[in-house]
């Protein structure tokens, strides 16, 4: 994900919520740290993981959601590897 956001960082703001990770924060932060991310990334609690998941019809992991200048989501990826993701933003961008 830290290449794609570079790749598309004049265009595309990233942000990362870490869920489940209360167990072991210390390796998500090793995890973000190792690929360099250059984006915002977030850790929450878990109240705030299950009004996330209950907004956004949502309970994923992992899962990319797509929203546009307005606020509106325009795609929702669950699983998925970097060519998804890729493609994904730039179908969103063309539109």
């Amino acid at each position: 994900m830290a290449l794609i956001a570079e790749e598309f960082s004049d265009r595309v703001g990233f942000l990362t919520v870490l869920i489940g990770m209360e167990n072991d924060r210390d390796k998500a932060i090793e995890i973000t740290e190792s690929v360099d991310a250059q984006f915002l990334t977030i850790d929450v609690t878990e109240s705030v993981i299950e009004s996330f998941a209950r907004y956004f019809e949502s309970g994923f992991i992992p899962e990319i959601i797509l929203f546009d200048g307005n606020g509106n989501i325009v795609d929702n990826i669950v699983g998925g590897d970097a060519d998804v993701y890729r493609t994904a933003i730039e179908n969103a961008l063309d539109d």
